[in-house]
């Protein structure tokens, strides 16, 4: 392929023709031509389909994988929100007043004249229950108030709200089933969401147990029944990010009395009956498969995942063109090589046909003459196949000047395939670019090697990553001619990749989040870890990898704590022995939770080991020195000295220079290496600055 007038064909070997060939029975001939050409074109026929549906059925399975991962991730999302809501009644519905108040009501049987009882009855409180209703009325409209719900009811065993929050609409019968629910579970139960004037909105009952008794030994005495709104929290969590793919959706449907509707937050019909094809109602799963558009016109590809708590499943759907689009590039060039492969065969047996159809014996110049018309057939085809790839090919001279590009690196810089031969990179990309270039070209042609880079170059203004390769051009004795070039554009996959960075670090968000929502003391804990250890990281010279593996760890390091009881992670005084061990189980939490994400790097393997110790006396599978990696290592002395420095429930923090020789007395524990790094960091300004912080936040 040098100077377009030559090509890589015409340096086939055709020595071997012979100058007299010998003529079989032109029929018997061309009968065998005709049954190889009809096996080709039957091939050509039937390999690209199968090639296409195992593509087909390839392309599904990435696409169910991704919408069924996404749905869950939603549903998780959630499910933890809503639980979040729940726990903000929490302190009112184990607050001993609220119990107390209620089991005397349930004594009363929840007959008011009973409430007009003097202090000698025997009340429990020493004051008549109807001087506690304004006092009990007023706790629960301020909470409500304070806690954004709209509405808040007190409700008894017989199902009637004895008292109700300030402003509070009358009590449905909806709501008087959900209670009941509620009493006879004897645990939160959430009701479907529904419209109010005020907007779109969910019912949520939570039992009332007497005081001075614990709930799993207990029948509820009462049920805290609360509207909370949802309109505000849904729209948020239900917006699809920007930069998903084309064509994505999502969509949240509830099931209220064998009825399937969508919530649509923000919309005029908030609340509307839907159908939803394939819907197992008996197994509750929406399973992948292509349905017509919950939000929209026309057919999607579409899973759902169930969120813990009500009855809703979130529905994460791809428009099936959005979904099918690189199918359709597929087979269009499955075909493409399929149709150019019998037209080859085709020129071929033509060609061939021809010369034995001749009545006389062929000189020598004569039958050349037939050979570079099939030369010339197969640069044609060669020609056209090259001008279908999408890669950039070139070919370089020994000084640098370009001999041959293929339409496709012609067309990425804007040019003529004419106007660039003779030109050089300089010309080209520009003298910073061609300087990046010439440094592999060089390790190319001194070590006869083929080299694979990475570079950034800008085509028309416009940013783009390449990955090239390159091959030296030797000759028949083996001399270097020049450099090969084949360059693919990898934009595409370097942003699709940047995505899931992008995504990932909001899920860490989001996890930290839940995280310090549920206990108070973790609050900006994950945060300091992980600066402190990606700057330890820095100090022994870590690379990219593992600094961001380092961050990631230190972030969802606390992950595992949300299946740990809240007493636990609250509890003001030490731990038993056996609290202890229950709250090692975190990190095995941690991993269960964890264990289905793709980081692409080792951050479970991190979280897993950086309670290891190096006298092997860590948990939870006890290693020992070398095989606990380093930035488990790191990860667990950052951990330990930023746990040691926070004040926590039990203790106030202690003093960074303590922390910092208590790690050094414990050598044998943790990493000397480490701990000299630490302290290296806690001198500098920003070490400073970040234990600082401990203090005023």
């Amino acid at each position: 392929m040098i100077n377009r007038g030559s090509n890589a064909a015409e340096a086939l070997d055709f020595s071997a023709v012979d100058a007299s060939p010998e003529h079989p029975g032109r029929w018997r001939v061309l009968l065998l031509g005709g049954i190889v050409l009809a096996v080709i074109a039957l091939a050509a026929v039937f390999v690209p389909k199968l090639t296409i549906d195992a593509k087909r059925s390839q392309l599904m399975e990435q696409v169910s994988e991704r919408l069924q991962i996404t749905a869950a991730g939603q549903a998780e999302v959630i499910s933890t929100w809503l639980q979040g809501t729940r726990r903000l009644a929490e302190p009112v519905v184990e607050s001993e007043l609220i119990r107390l108040f209620a089991a005397e009501m349930d004594l009363a049987g929840g007959d008011m004249s009973r409430m007009v009882a003097t202090p000698n009855d025997d009340s429990g409180l020493g004051v008549p229950l109807v001087e506690q209703l304004p006092f009990i009325e007023r706790v629960i409209s301020d909470f409500s108030t304070n806690a954004d719900f709209l509405a808040a009811y007190l409700v008894g065993r017989s199902g009637d709200a004895f008292v109700t929050s300030s402003g509070s609409a009358s009590f449905t019968g909806n709501q008087h089933a959900l209670a009941m629910q509620s009493f006879e579970r004897g645990q939160s139960v959430f009701g479907p969401a529904r419209t109010l004037p005020a907007g779109l909105v969910m019912d949520l009952a939570m039992p009332v147990f007497a005081a001075q008794v614990e709930p799993s030994d207990a029948r509820p005495v009462a049920v805290l029944v609360l509207v909370a709104p949802l309109a505000s929290g849904l729209s948020e969590i239900l917006a699809v990010d920007p930069l998903a793919s084309p064509g994505a959706r999502r969509a949240l449907i509830q099931l209220d009395n064998n009825a399937l509707f969508q919530i649509a937050p923000g919309s005029a019909d908030a609340v509307k009956g839907v159908s939803l094809e394939g819907f197992d109602l008996a197994e509750g799963e929406v399973p992948f498969g292509r349905r017509s558009s919950l939000s929209g016109p026309g057919q999607v590809y579409s899973a759902g995942a169930m969120v813990s708590g009500p009855t809703w499943w979130v529905v994460e759907e791809l428009d099936v063109a959005a979904a099918e689009g690189p199918l359709a590039t597929y087979s269009t060039a499955a075909i493409v090589v399929a149709s150019l492969v019998v037209i080859a065969v085709a020129i071929a047996f033509g060609a061939f046909w021809w010369r034995l159809s001749s009545l006389h014996n062929e000189t020598l110049a004569r039958q050349y003459q037939n050979l570079a018309n099939r030369i010339h057939a197969q640069k044609q085809l060669l020609d056209s196949i090259n001008g279908t790839i999408p890669e950039h090919i070139g070919l370089k001279a020994a000084d640098g000047t370009y001999r041959y590009v293929n339409p496709a690196f012609a067309a990425a810089v804007g040019r003529d395939p004419e106007n660039i031969v003779g030109l050089d990179d300089a010309a080209i990309f520009g003298r910073g670019t061609a300087k990046r270039l010439a440094l592999t070209e060089r390790r190319v042609v001194k070590n006869q090697e083929a080299i694979t880079t990475d570079e950034e170059v800008y085509f028309d203004s416009s940013l783009r990553h390449l990955q090239i390769s390159k091959v030296p051009f030797v000759d028949s004795d083996g001399a270097s001619q020049g450099i090969v070039s084949v360059t693919r554009d990898v934009t595409e996959l370097v942003e699709q990749q940047r995505k899931k960075e992008r995504a990932i670090e909001q899920m860490v968000s989001a996890l930290v989040r839940a995280i310090e929502l549920r206990d108070p003391y973790l609050a900006g804990h994950s945060r300091r870890v992980a600066e402190f250890a990606v700057s330890v990281g820095k100090e022994l010279d870590c690379d990219a990898d593992e600094l961001t593996t380092l961050e990631l760890a230190a972030n969802l390091s606390q992950i595992g704590k949300l299946a740990i009881p809240q007493e636990l992670l609250t509890k003001p005084a030490r731990l038993s022995e056996d609290e202890i061990r229950q709250m090692e189980t975190h990190v095995e939490h941690a991993v269960q939770l964890l264990g289905g994400i793709d980081f692409e790097l080792p951050v479970v393997e991190t979280i897993s080991q950086m309670h290891e110790r190096l006298d092997g006396k860590g948990y939870p599978k006890g290693l020992g020195g070398d095989a606990i990696t380093l930035a488990a290592r790191i990860l667990g002395t950052c951990d330990v000295f930023c746990a040691r420095v926070e004040p926590r429930s039990y203790r106030s923090g202690l003093a960074p220079a303590a922390v910092l020789d208590i790690l050094q007395e414990n050598s044998n524990r943790y990493d000397p290496k480490v701990i000299e790094a630490l302290r290296q960091v806690a001198a500098t300004i920003p070490g400073e600055r970040l234990i600082a912080s401990i203090a005023t936040g």
